[in-house]
């Protein structure tokens, strides 16, 4: 269980009912008639239960809070207790200590990230140049009527693109064999004109890393637009002129950079496959087929 200091900003880390009834000013069997609630200063979860804190209850669990309450005494108190005894106050209470682990959760989640500035920025720089920056030209370059996926094709390789559709078929006249499958899968006959027009999907091949045909433009965005900018705004943040609003929303961000340098870093592997030559060259023999 980690209890938060006054400010909220620091915790300290319980691990065991032990180490929360030696807290200085823990008591247990607390007349819930003759006390006041002050704060929620922590959220237990452990492994074994025991008695809650309040006289009137007493039932065991492993589940609850750590309170102070206006006299300074700190006890434990199960939800359930909290909302029976102490109603709207209780809940009030909650909602506070929900709010406050969350900004010290956001708080903290910007330090590390502050930490992390010098990796961060290596690693975007190291994904861009050279590999990043030319692997989004080539694909660029092809795409554009400077390259040789031009009208039809593009269109339908963007298709492709969009759903990920990666495997190609060939329409043929099916074989005898695939008749008698057919006729195995129906139960019946097939008419000498159902034969005659029975058609059959045969794979020809796989256009591979077709998403980048779409996704390459990612590579750019995050990696020369998004990503610089995010860390230099990052690198100047001074956390304690920020609001609870602004702390939260940082968090937030920071949050996506891993997820988006990871986009780009599939974007690039993608790239890599489409542009291989005989993946090129497979595109340009079957565009009747794509």
């Amino acid at each position: 269980m980690n209890i938060l200091s006054e400010d909220g900003k620091s915790v300290i880390n319980l691990k065991s009912w032990d180490e929360v009834f030696e807290r200085p000013g823990f008591k247990r069997g607390v007349n819930p008639t003759e006390i006041k609630l002050k704060r929620i200063i922590g959220k237990y979860d452990f492994s074994d239960e025991n008695h809650c804190g309040l006289s009137s209850c007493n039932t065991s669990h492993k589940k609850g809070y750590l309170v102070v309450c206006a006299n300074n005494i700190e006890t434990n108190i199960g939800h359930k207790c909290g909302e029976k005894y102490f109603g709207v106050d209780f809940k009030e209470l909650e909602s506070i200590f929900k709010k406050d682990i969350n900004l010290r959760n956001a708080r903290e989640n910007i330090q590390r990230r502050i930490g992390e500035l010098d990796y961060i920025r290596e690693r975007v720089a190291r994904m861009w140049k050279p590999e990043g920056l030319e692997l989004f030209c080539k694909v660029r370059d092809i795409k554009s009527n400077n390259g040789s996926i031009t009208g039809a094709l593009r269109v339908k390789l963007e298709r492709r693109a969009k759903t990920g559709d990666e495997k190609v078929f060939d329409t043929v006249k099916a074989s005898e064999a695939d008749i008698v499958l057919e006729e195995e899968r129906l139960k019946r006959e097939l008419s000498a004109s159902e034969k005659q027009h029975f058609m059959i999907n045969v794979p020809v091949g796989i256009i591979y890393g077709v998403r980048a045909f779409c996704s390459f433009i990612v590579i750019k965005e995050v990696l020369h637009d998004e990503m610089p900018a995010l860390l230099d705004e990052l690198d100047k943040l001074d956390t304690s002129l920020l609001t609870d609003t602004q702390l939260l929303d940082w968090s937030k961000r920071l949050n996506g950079i891993d997820s988006r340098i990871m986009a780009a870093q599939d974007t690039i592997e993608d790239c890599k496959r489409f542009l291989v030559n005989t993946n090129i060259n497979f595109i340009k023999q079957h565009k009747h087929l794509i």
